[in-house]
């Protein structure tokens, strides 16, 4: 099997294919949320994703009836090339997305399990550098087998960036999605507040299936549809030379990926649904408090819904359905704040926003000018008056004083000698 194989262009190639995975893991392990020998583990576990792929393709071979890449030529690709190249990468899309996040489940299920929504996101974005790895080490050894050293460089440095980026960017989607269907008990708990309705699980239910189960598979699938999607539509634009394109859709679902990375429900630290801790509140007072919870989050009052979150977690630090009222509080709080500051600058009422704080501070100019005059004229008017001495009692009144003179002697009538 190997007998073909010119050994130092592999090992230039196995190199050149590991430089931009030496590159993320120094990113990835800035947040030591897992060991390194876990994510290691995944990350082999993504290198190996490539072998059903190339058994599929092997199956094919000695089976061309089989062959679906063929069928597609013949029955889409004669009609329409276009069609048939798109056909194609759907094809490609679905096969590469379940292999990669088949990882992230086999991890879940392994002793590296899943916590945080965060962590599914980052073990499917390691996955996905093992796939890529093992990708790149074949585009590069064939590149270097042809000879064409400018060929060789372009390959490299497209591939090593943007086509490494496309991978993580698509994991990383489903990732975030079977997050959420990881922890489909706690957020169907919480929905049953908000009014969320699930359609489907409530329909399969009455047939026996739990709801969880359905909305966790949904989530699941809704995942890695969206990743499908765009991996196929990455891999057409780039058949057809439309690289501007392509790379909007890797910095669209990167952008999206930081949106869904930043909300603060998904950094919850939740629990599967048999590893739960116990509400240490009563079930009926839980209810009333969750459904009074509901109604303000309903009535968009997330201040309120924050603070008694707050006080509930203070007493029931446990609750999980109260940690993720309290994050959604905080996402959708932060998305009605920017979208009250977009739709001020695009409103009728606040297209001269200019002109308006202008007027404004004119206003209150003019108001404490003219509190200003008042107080003036209050001095002025006190500074004006006459002083008016200060009255002073009235004296009491006193006996006359009389000038006190001595007792005369008494006169005698006997004549003196």
């Amino acid at each position: 099997m190997f007998d073909n194989v010119i050994w130092w262009q592999a090992a230039i190639a196995i190199l050149l294919a590991a430089a931009p995975v030496i590159i993320w893991f120094q990113i990835m392990m800035k947040r030591k949320q897992h060991s390194k020998k876990a994510l290691i583990k995944v990350f082999i576990l993504g290198t190996f994703t490539v072998l059903p792929i190339i058994g599929i393709q092997y199956l094919w071979y000695l089976n061309p009836d089989w062959d679906l890449y063929n069928w597609i030529d013949q029955h889409i690709g004669t009609a329409n090339v276009e069609a048939g190249f798109l056909a194609t990468f759907v094809l490609v899309g679905i096969m590469e997305e379940i292999v990669k996040g088949g990882v992230v489940r086999v991890a879940d299920a392994s002793r590296m399990k899943i916590q945080t929504i965060n962590d599914a996101v980052k073990f499917s974005i390691i996955a996905a550098l093992g796939f890529a790895f093992s990708e790149n080490i074949h585009y590069f050894y064939s590149v270097l087998s042809d000879g064409d050293m400018a060929a060789m460089f372009s390959t490299v440095v497209f591939r090593s960036s943007f086509t490494v980026c496309a991978h993580m960017v698509f994991s990383a989607i489903f990732g975030y999605y079977y997050g959420i269907g990881k922890f489909s008990q706690h957020v169907m708990e919480q929905g049953k507040w908000t009014g969320e309705k699930y359609s489907i699980a409530n329909i399969l239910s009455k047939i026996g299936i739990k709801p969880q189960f359905t909305l966790r598979y949904q989530k699941l699938l809704t995942g890695l549809l969206i990743a499908m999607v765009m991996h196929a539509a990455f891999n057409f634009f780039l058949q057809i030379n439309m690289i501007i394109e392509a790379m909007a859709i890797i910095v669209g679902g990167f952008i999206y990926v930081q949106f869904l990375m930043h909300r603060k429900a998904g950094h919850l630290v939740l629990e599967a649904a048999g590893d739960a801790k116990k509400s240490l509140m009563g079930k009926t007072d839980e209810d009333v408090v969750l459904e009074l919870v509901g109604m303000w989050f309903n009535s968009g009052k997330y201040q309120d819904v924050i603070e008694i979150c707050e006080r509930l977690l203070m007493r029931d630090p446990d609750n999980k359905v109260v940690k993720l009222f309290k994050a959604k509080a905080l996402d959708k709080a932060k998305v009605s704040k920017a979208m009250g500051s977009i739709k001020s600058l695009f409103s009728e009422e606040d297209k001269n926003a200019d002109g308006n704080i202008l007027e404004t501070l004119r206003t209150k100019k003019a108001e404490m000018e003219r509190i200003e005059g008042i107080k003036k004229s209050a001095e002025k008017l006190l500074d004006e008056k006459p002083a008016t001495p200060a009255p002073t009692p009235p004296a009491t009144p006193t006996a006359p004083k009389t000038p006190v003179t001595p007792p005369e002697e008494p006169k005698s009538d006997t004549p003196t000698e």
